[in-house]
């Protein structure tokens, strides 16, 4: 019996030692594989992609292990902001300029247009070499996309719609979104933008004293125009149906906009902070609203029998997403759905908020030169008459003249862009040009200094001078393909049309009516916030056409 205890004592304790050996292995090897990756991500692929751009003569700031050159980054955006005398800061001064990504400028000017730098294991190519940035535009390839740490920062905010997609994804999306702002579909937006302007002007009529003079915060009242025309147009509602969208939106964008966010330094959002917990209320709030817009609307389909999508023009672009996706994702309801919301975050965002800046920056210049001003206020008189009748913007013909209006706006989006980055991701090992570029490598243009370089524009770069556009974009500079209002190649806004169709009418209607100029209170100091916004507010002074000198 004690013979029989002690053979089972001897087995169960071999069966321990067997089983703790066994965990001890797995263990080791689940040790030794994160090791390996961590080896592999945070050691050997940085340097494999910075060896293969250091030989090909590329250089830039001295990364430290695991930080790269953050705390350099850091430093330069500190002293930038000390030396910043905002007060001091004039139309015709870049002085402004220097306080946006200061790293940026420092760098080109110690390593020249092409040097390559690293926030954490991410490594970046800043690009302003004319000949690569011409070639970049070049590219219709799938192989360059949006960058994928920038890609997750915005998740909350663009879900995966088509600024954050890549390769097929991208590709399907851009395909079923291009064909809405066609010139015939834009042609049926007209009324929208119509009515929207004047209930603008209804509201500053309202507003004047008995001078026939208001002050406006300008910014706000186009960012509501411009928020108006796009829930009109594209989903067949109105701003005061979708306010909430747009309030949390703009809250969400101001979180996002910080630099540790948009260049990777640190991804921490997965740990439940004050800001992490507000920005996760907020895409769940909107995306909440949104599905309210999409059931509505398959409500109203229903009703009604598919096809028009109760938009008495024809399909608008809310409905051509619906139809898309019902196509696309036909046995996939719940990815359907995340597809519909994601695009309609996406138009949001961007649909509104960059032609509404646009808009601000443009009566900011015209408001500082009268000239000009009386320019394109003549010339649409002498277009369309002194008063405008509704629907008059249907003659494109007519529309076509304003020649004057289109070199002011366009030398607005030179001088004030509300896009100031754009980001490319290689996806595989690829060229550009002559440039062997390595997988991970995430490239970099910064569009203000670009529009402002005197190298290209002459010494009068930083002047408000939009004679310089009178033979087109290919006669303005030396290299045309620096001037990217919109972005550059096959990713550019495919918006852009309808953003200058918009401006047109918005101005053509305004300085009809009013004459603008600066208020005293205004203070010039434009900031990031993910778009190049006035960090006062646009304060503009609207008198009545008539009631003083234009």
């Amino acid at each position: 019996m004690i013979l029989y205890d002690l053979t089972i004592r001897g087995k169960t304790e071999r069966e321990m030692e067997e089983v703790f050996w066994s965990v001890a292995l797995v263990a080791i090897s689940i040790v030794i594989v994160i090791a390996k990756l961590v080896c592999e991500n945070v050691w050997l692929e940085p340097r494999r992609i910075r060896s293969v751009l250091e030989k090909q003569g590329i250089k830039g700031p001295k990364p430290s292990f695991l930080f790269g050159n953050i705390s350099e980054m850091s430093s330069i955006q500190v002293q930038s902001h000390s030396d910043l005398d905002e007060s001091a800061s004039s139309l015709s001064s870049d002085h402004w300029l220097q306080s946006l990504f200061p790293f940026f400028q420092t760098w080109k000017k110690n390593h020249g247009p092409i040097y390559m730098y690293s926030t954490g294991i991410k490594q970046h190519l800043h690009i302003s070499k004319p000949e690569l940035i011409k070639e970049l535009k070049l590219v219709r390839s799938l192989d360059f996309g949006r960058p994928s740490h920038l890609a997750k920062t915005l998740k909350p905010l663009l879900g995966g719609g088509i600024m954050r997609a890549n390769g097929t994804d991208w590709a399907f999306q851009r395909n079923l979104i291009a064909p809405e702002f066609f010139h015939a579909k834009i042609q049926n937006m007209v009324g929208y933008v119509e009515e929207s302007t004047m209930a603008t002007i209804r509201a500053w009529e309202m507003r004047m004293n008995e001078n026939q003079s208001v002050e406006l915060v300008i910014d706000k009242d186009f960012k509501v125009l411009s928020a108006d025309v796009l829930s009109r147009a594209c989903f067949g509602s109105s701003y005061a149906q979708g306010n909430k969208i747009f309030e949390i939106i703009d809250t969400m964008q101001t979180a996002l906009a910080k630099p540790s966010f948009i260049f990777g330094f640190l991804d921490l959002r997965f740990l439940p902070t004050k800001a992490n917990r507000e920005i996760l209320k907020s895409q769940k709030e909107v995306e909440t609203l949104i599905l309210k817009v999409i059931n509505d609307r398959e409500e109203e389909n229903r009703k009604m029998g598919a096809g028009t999508g109760g938009n008495q023009s024809g399909k608008d672009l809310l409905q051509a997403i619906l139809e898309g996706a019902a196509t696309a994702f036909e046995h996939n309801y719940n990815e359907m759905k995340h597809f519909i919301v994601a695009s309609c975050k996406t138009i949001y965002f961007a649909g509104a908020e960059s032609i509404s800046l646009a808009a601000s920056w443009t009566m900011m210049l015209l408001a500082s030169h009268p000239q000009w001003q009386q320019r394109v206020r003549s010339e649409i008189q002498d277009t369309f008459g002194n008063v405008l009748s509704p629907h008059c913007f249907d003659d494109m013909d007519k529309f076509r003249k304003l020649k004057t209006l289109t070199m002011v706006i366009q030398e607005s989006l030179r001088l004030y862009p509300p896009g100031i980055t754009i980001a490319r991701q290689a996806l595989v090992d690829t060229k550009l040009g002559e440039l062997e570029l390595p997988k991970g490598i995430n490239m970099w243009v910064f569009i203000p200094t670009l529009h402002r370089d005197p190298d290209n524009w002459g010494p009068d770069a930083n002047e408000f001078k939009p004679e310089r556009f009178a033979n087109g974009v290919n006669e303005a500079c030396k290299y045309p393909q620096l001037y990217m209002p919109f972005g550059l190649g096959s990713r550019i806004c495919l918006g852009q049309n309808f953003a200058m169709f918009q401006l047109k009418i918005i101005f053509s209607i305004l300085l009809s009516n009013f004459s603008f100029s600066l208020s005293p209170n205004y203070r010039h100091s434009p900031v990031y916030n993910m778009l190049l916004k006035p960090k006062y507010g646009m304060r503009i002074i609207a008198n009545r056409v008539g009631s003083a000198e234009a």
